[in-house]
């Protein structure tokens, strides 16, 4: 086994795989978000359909705003940790050679 360290971590591209998992997340509740917006519609009747229009548009902005704060969280979150690994020398992993 070998042992290796991740002593520094590239912000903007941890960014980019950070809101991309978050994004898919806010997908994963687009769901959730429109059926919650039915439960509320059936028990509170109001003018013109204003819940609807309130969790439509949650539904289609939750994946943008999601991976919008991922990338910012990402990189804010990788810039702290090559803070840190300056310190602490890294986080280390070991690997095994064979295939």
């Amino acid at each position: 086994m070998k042992k290796h360290r991740i002593k520094q971590i590239a912000p903007v591209r941890f960014g980019i795989i950070f809101g991309f998992i978050l994004g898919v997340a806010g997908l994963i509740m687009v769901p959730f978000i429109l059926f919650a917006g039915g439960l509320w519609a059936t028990k509170e009747p109001s003018l013109l359909g204003i819940p609807w229009l309130f969790f439509g548009a949650g539904a289609v902005f939750m994946p943008l705003i999601y991976a919008l704060a991922g990338f910012l969280f990402g990189v804010v979150l990788a810039m702290v940790y090559n803070f840190v690994a300056r310190w602490t020398g890294g986080i280390e992993y070991y690997s095994d050679d064979t295939n």
